[in-house]
């Protein structure tokens, strides 16, 4: 990291940003995943640093911006309005647009939101927070849970456990992480953490985190999650792909894993077909998480976009 920036306190938060690499370079803003994530150094370090200036910030309640796990005054509304601030306090005319997972559903509705602001998409790991993918990865037996029978019975005990069920989970398990102790805030967020942290690639083995091993850092990124889930993500359904034409023009690259039961790969496909100018880069052996090649698949192929992008 070159330098680290806050952005004025707004509406009670704090928002810590991050520059890395040529500060005279073409400008690229990364929103990372989540929600309830923080900005990694790895993922500036998937631009060459040399050539382009990298912008990471930590999204509200998350990573370095305080008050961590703050969930009032936090929508996604509220992290595109920050990444604005970002821009103008740095009197960035207009920049690149990066983002996995999470972030990419950020990037895309930053991008609908600000399109002359975008000189292109950096997309991996694509999410639209539509309801099929909901469903699919968070809420559905017959979705994702098909793959992976042994984490569902865990998770199906453990939601038993509080009385709800994986469609009504966020919502219940919001209330009680708000209003529980600490030791009930840890068996929460242990119960959370043990499902999408074992969807995140089929090669892995499953492992579980224990209650005691989880921290104050844990319970707010999952209060920030299910807040974000039991709001729908604060987005209309198929809200990115209704307003696809205000970016159909913009030049994309996605790189997805192949093997992604999280986000399923169709969903990238046609995100990637509803776009005049975007292409399509399959991870064949990576799923929600890319393996070691999978990061270097997407390394060239960003490199590769840039440069063709700045050659224009």
């Amino acid at each position: 990291m070159d330098q680290k920036h806050t952005l004025p306190v707004k509406q009670g938060h704090s928002v810590a940003y991050f520059e890395y690499g040529n500060p005279s370079g073409p400008a690229i803003i990364s929103f990372h995943g989540g929600p309830g994530s923080r900005s990694k150094e790895k993922h500036a370090s998937v631009f060459d640093l040399a050539t382009y200036r990298v912008i990471l910030f930590d999204q509200r309640g998350c990573g370095e911006s305080t008050p961590a796990g703050d969930i009032t005054h936090n929508t996604t509304q509220d992290t595109l309005a920050d990444a604005e601030r970002i821009r103008k306090k740095l009197g960035i005319e207009s920049w690149y647009v990066a983002g996995g997972s999470w972030g990419s559903t950020l990037a895309l509705l930053y991008a609908q939101q600000f399109p002359a602001r975008v000189n292109g998409l950096l997309l991996a790991a694509v999410f639209l927070a539509d309801k099929d993918t909901t469903r699919w990865s968070l809420q559905d037996t017959q979705g994702a849970a098909q793959f992976v029978p042994d984490v569902l019975k865990v998770r199906q005990a453990f939601l038993d456990s509080y009385h709800t069920t994986p469609e009504t989970a966020a919502k219940d398990l919001l209330g009680r992480l708000t209003s529980a102790n600490e030791d009930e805030q840890r068996i929460i967020t242990a119960g959370v953490m043990n499902w999408e942290g074992n969807l995140f690639s089929l090669t892995s083995e499953v492992s579980y985190t224990a209650p005691e091993d989880v921290d104050e850092r844990r319970i707010a990124d999952t209060k920030t999650f299910l807040h974000y889930e039991a709001h729908d993500w604060f987005i209309k359904n198929n809200q990115v792909i209704q307003n696809i034409g205000t970016i159909k023009h913009l030049p994309t690259i996605i790189v997805h894993g192949r093997y992604d039961i999280l986000c399923p790969i169709k969903k990238a496909a046609d995100l990637a077909d509803s776009l005049d100018t975007a292409e399509l880069v399959i991870a064949g052996g990576s799923g929600h998480s890319l393996s070691v090649e999978g990061n270097e698949i997407k390394r060239l192929a960003f490199d590769r976009f840039l440069k063709f992008q700045q050659a224009k």
